[in-house]
């Protein structure tokens, strides 16, 4: 292997390393800001995130199976009005990320305890589990989150518990899947 050869390898592999921690600080700066649901922008800023075409969607579990939202105007509407969250402490763990140019793609198990708003306006403590599965793509030199899919494992109210009732829907009593297509 010559010099020059040698070069190229360990650039495009630092290049790797370099892309991988920078989707790592991206999930994390993403986690945070959806855990600050207090800020007046939230839902414009969490749509920030997402390329313009960029897709959420439920996998699996709660009662929103199916759920999607593609594009600025629907991910705004979902991250605003879609769910009875008021605050949360997003944790992720477990993570895996695959790094090939300038697309990407990366999964995470994400513990998140939770404070929803009640049907009557109390609040009520619950779990939540489930695994982030993302792809993303490179966009004017920063990396953006083109598609999210989230997949449940349990969401459950903090004195029940998840053997006892495994999916509680987090979404306004009045929504329904149709309302974020």
């Amino acid at each position: 292997m010559t010099v020059e050869t040698q070069i190229a390898d360990l650039s495009r592999r630092v290049q790797t390393l370099e892309d991988e921690a920078a989707i790592r600080r991206f999930m994390t700066e993403m986690m945070l800001a959806a855990d600050d649901r207090r800020n007046p922008q939230w839902g414009e800023r969490m749509a920030s995130f997402y390329t313009d075409d960029g897709l959420w969607m439920s996998g699996s579990g709660f009662a929103d199976v199916g759920m999607q939202t593609r594009g600025r105007a629907g991910l705004v509407k979902k991250f605003t009005a879609g769910t009875r969250i008021r605050e949360s402490s997003h944790l992720l763990g477990s993570e895996s990320i695959s790094v090939d140019g300038d697309t990407a793609q990366g999964a995470w198990l994400c513990f998140e305890p939770v404070t929803l708003e009640a049907t009557d306006g109390t609040e009520e403590a619950v779990w939540i589990m489930g695994r982030y599965t993302c792809e993303f793509r490179r966009v004017k030199d920063a990396w953006k989150v083109r598609t999210v899919e989230y997949n449940g494992i349990f969401c459950t109210s903090y004195e029940k518990g998840w053997i006892a009732e495994r999916f509680k829907s987090i979404r306004p009593a009045a929504a329904k899947n149709e309302d974020f297509r």
